[in-house]
């Protein structure tokens, strides 16, 4: 799972797109429209894109020069990711031919399904990977894995026993599909190249989007500084696994919580020996097992904030400001926690806007909905209903002259 050249070169690429549209002055880009978390809901995500005019009846980009930002967790808990998944990356292909740009940033889910953490796939996203040779491929993969037990079977307990009870709960958690869409995600799969090239956080005009939010007491210089630390710890993360995977301590396939056990369960019995024999797998398993005080799994960072959501607004109000001036931005679009009345809402005198609104029907109940800026002025659309204006940020929404960073 160590990035290749080809993997680099097209993160490269990537970012170099982004760079080359934030060379576009705002008052170019009349239009941005902004996107929460769709989880997997494809008919409202595609119905959306439609209601503001984006793409059309054959999901086509017919958005002109307007620049969608979506702002993560496309996938999980819904019918529909891999669905989802593809849309978006055909009209960040299709966008730039009229002028447009789509910005998919990083969710918290699009990194948990990276790192192995699948508590929220379904069983129709397993499907969508299932293939003819997929039952082929379940028993050549539990072949493998019992050989991987019994390789360590001197001192691990096993999540699964090599009886027939324990084979059939071993394939019920590894569906058809299972490794077909687990391959997609590594490093150098379809999707997981795609995902690893997204930022955390991007600034288009005067505003940042993200997915959770930005924490004030979280210390960074700026936007590309938390950028970068965000994709530094995806590439340590996949070099930690590639590496562990080597030295036979987990397998390739195995989910997060398992692997993290396995490591649990290795270093015990090294403590137990008294003896050292691979020092850098040492420093490897325990660096793994501290994953949760990584930003990309803390819940101050900003795939995982909450707090400009649901933080009394008199705690936060003078640290957000003061970061806001810092950063030389007047407001923030994200999403991630679902609003209780399923309405795109302001908070802190309209310097943040939160815009998940549980499009998810199934899982949430909510609906659909997008939030435009243009020339000043703030709408936010929905799935059922008449569009609703919102008071825009002080001086206005993506002032002219400004320039996207």
């Amino acid at each position: 799972m160590i990035p290749t050249a080809a993997v680099l070169l097209h993160r490269s690429a990537c970012f170099l797109t982004v760079l080359l549209m934030l060379a576009v002055r705002a008052s170019a880009q009349m239009r941005v429209v902004a996107v929460g978390d769709s989880h997997g809901a494809y008919p409202e995500f595609v119905t959306i894109l439609q209601r503001v005019g984006l793409i059309d009846g054959n999901r086509q980009w017919i958005g002109g020069s307007s620049v969608l930002v979506q702002t993560g967790d496309v996938i999980d808990r819904g019918k529909q990711s891999r669905e989802c998944l593809d849309l978006l990356m055909d009209l960040e292909g299709q966008a730039p031919k009229q002028n447009g740009r789509v910005i998919p940033l990083l969710g918290n889910h699009e990194v948990m399904n990276i790192m192995g953490d699948l508590r929220y796939v379904v069983g129709e996203d397993y499907r969508a990977f299932a293939t003819e040779q997929s039952e082929k491929r379940r028993e050549e993969a539990y072949r493998d894995y019992t050989s991987f037990l019994t390789s360590h079977s001197s001192h691990h307990h096993a999540a699964y026993s090599e009886d027939d009870a324990g084979r059939q709960k071993w394939m019920a958690d590894h569906p058809p599909g299972f490794f077909e869409r687990h391959d997609a995600f590594e490093a150098q799969g379809l999707y997981g190249r795609w995902i690893r090239s997204h930022a955390a956080v991007v600034q288009v005009g005067d505003a940042l989007f993200l997915h959770g939010g930005l924490n004030p007491a979280i210390h960074f210089k700026n936007i590309k500084e938390l950028n970068d630390r965000v994709h530094s710890e995806i590439d340590r993360f996949d070099s930690l696994w590639q590496s562990l995977c080597d030295k036979k301590i987990i397998w390739r396939y195995m989910k997060l919580e398992e692997a993290l056990r396995q490591v649990q369960e290795e270093w015990a019995w090294i403590q137990a020996r008294g003896q050292v024999e691979d020092r850098e797998a040492v420093q490897q398993m325990q660096e793994l097992s501290g994953l949760q005080n990584w930003l990309i799994d803390s819940p101050d960072g900003p795939l995982w904030y909450r707090g400009l959501a649901l933080e009394p607004e008199e705690t936060l109000k003078r640290p957000l400001e003061a970061m806001l001036a810092r950063l030389m931005v007047r407001y923030i679009v994200a999403a991630h926690t679902v609003r209780p009345k399923f309405d795109i809402a302001s908070r802190f005198d309209n310097h943040v806007f939160l815009i998940d609104t549980g499009m998810n029907k199934q899982v949430y109940g909510g609906r659909g909905s997008a939030l435009e800026f243009r020339n000043g002025s703030v709408t936010a659309y929905y799935t059922d209903g008449e569009p609703q204006i919102l008071v825009p940020p002080p001086g206005g929404a993506t002032a002219p002259g400004a320039q996207p960073k």
